[in-house]
Parts: C-alpha cells; sequence; structure tokens
C-alpha cells in the first residue's frame, strides 16, 4: 500500500491538469463566485433533470445535450440569507467506509445550494480507483441544487444521508466565502483530483479547517469517508436528538 500511494504521488506530480473542452455529461462547465457586499452570484449552478437524462435515449444525442445545457443557469440571492448546513454522505458501495461527501448550503426561503467536490471526467471517461490514484482526472468543484446533487445518486439508488450540522448562521456564511474562493481557484487554475489526498472529503475538510479548530481525524478524510457521518456524531457536530449512531441513520436516511 505504501509503495503504491507513493508512486500514485509521483505520477501525481509530474502531470499536468487538462484543458479538454470535452468533458462528460454533468462537467461541461466549472462554476465561478462572484460575492459583492452582500450580493452573490453563481455562474453555471448547475441543475439537471437526471430523471429526464435517464428517460432520455442514449442514441437521441442533440436532445441530451439540451438536456444537459438546460441544467446550467446563473444563481443570484443574499449572502445573509444562507442560515443553515447539511452534510450529506451518499453510500455507494457495499464497503461502508467507500461514500461520496458533500455539503449543502440552506436559504432563508428552502432554496439549497450544494457543494460536491468530485473528479472532472471526460467524454468517454469512468471513475475508477486506479484512475484516482493516477492522476487521470481533474478536481472540480460542482455548485448545484438538491434535485440535481442528492437526486442523482437517488437516481443511483445510493443511500444518501444527510446530517444538519451545529453552526451559527454567520458561520456558515463565512465557510461559504471559503468555499466560493475555491471554486474560482479552481474555474481559472485547474488542478488534479487525488483518490487519497485531494477527494471530496479532503477537500471541503481544507475549507472547515480554515475557519474552525476543530480537528477532523485523518483517517477519515483520506481512507474513509464512508465514516463521516459516525465521527460528526462522536464530534457532538449534527442538530438532531439520538440516543445511538444507529437511530441517527435511521432519523437522516433522505427519503424523497
Amino acid at each position: 500500500m505504501v509503495i503504491l500511494i507513493a508512486v500514485s504521488m509521483m505520477i501525481y506530480f509530474v502531470k499536468a491538469p487538462s484543458m479538454s473542452n470535452s468533458w462528460s455529461v454533468g462537467n461541461a462547465h466549472s462554476p465561478s463566485v462572484t460575492i459583492s457586499g452582500d450580493q452573490v452570484e453563481i455562474l453555471n449552478f448547475r441543475d439537471i433533470d437526471w430523471v429526464k437524462l435517464d428517460k432520455t435515449p442514449t442514441d437521441s444525442i442533440q436532445t441530451r445535450k439540451q438536456i444537459e445545457q438546460d441544467g446550467y443557469r446563473t444563481l443570484n440571492f443574499p449572502l445573509s440569507d444562507i442560515q443553515t448546513l447539511k452534510v450529506a454522505v451518499s453510500h455507494f458501495s457495499a464497503i461502508s467506509e467507500i461514500a461520496h461527501l458533500f455539503i449543502l448550503f440552506e436559504l432563508k426561503d428552502k432554496t439549497v445550494i450544494g457543494l460536491s467536490v468530485e473528479a472532472r471526467k471526460e467524454q468517454g471517461e469512468d471513475y475508477t480507483l486506479i484512475g484516482g490514484l493516477t492522476a487521470k482526472f481533474e478536481v472540480i468543484y460542482l455548485l448545484g441544487s438538491h434535485n440535481d446533487l442528492v437526486g442523482l445518486r437517488q437516481q443511483r439508488y445510493e443511500d444518501v444521508y444527510i446530517y444538519p450540522i451545529k453552526a451559527k448562521p454567520a458561520e456558515v456564511q463565512s465557510l461559504f466565502k471559503v468555499a466560493a474562493a475555491r471554486t474560482n481557484q479552481l474555474d481559472k487554475n485547474p488542478e488534479l483530483y487525488h483518490l487519497f489526498f485531494k477527494n471530496c472529503t479532503t477537500e471541503i475538510v481544507s475549507l472547515v479547517n480554515q475557519l474552525s479548530d476543530q480537528k477532523y481525524p485523518w483517517f477519515v478524510q483520506h481512507l474513509a469517508p464512508g465514516d463521516a457521518g459516525k465521527t460528526l456524531y462522536e464530534l457532538d457536530m449534527i442538530d438532531v436528538k439520538a440516543d445511538s449512531f444507529e437511530e441517527l441513520q435511521k432519523l437522516t436516511l433522505y427519503k424523497p
């Protein structure tokens, strides 16, 4: 394992990020965020109708392209409207430690702005663990709606747990600003994804660490993102009353 990680890091540091224009569905546009005073504007906010896309035949190329293109829009809102934060953990494997973690900012009017850090795939590419280790993908910060980010996982029949986090609105707004800055950085200067060291969990934890002294366990960050819910529960960061983690899981499993 140590040798494998060492080799993967050597590849990571010598390979340059791709500037491809041939991205897979859902990766076509990188978002950017402008914050001016209390006003926020997100370009390329993703809101793809995955159900509609899934029902469209794969040979209907132009129709599928139009559905994807229609799924990007500009979103404007006051920064001060951001009120709450939730952490979503989507289990896509029979191995419980393997999962995808993303976060959800919620506004006063219940609009949700999700942030999902992902491997940005080109057309014809599929995500693989080996690809994640060998710098095959770029990393992208996707800003999208609840229906898009959670709905996509539902389409894949993944178990999604959504944990409300104990945080004041001002703290959540500060986290959004930090996330926006990182989103813009990657939009201008692409970086490579790494399965262990630059993944969905390590990136989000790095944002939180800029604002908090609470240290998140290294093992969960790098090797076991599926344990994120249990870790947050043990750190008393989840704003749900439950006598055990098992009870919490029953309460937070997302059911549309």
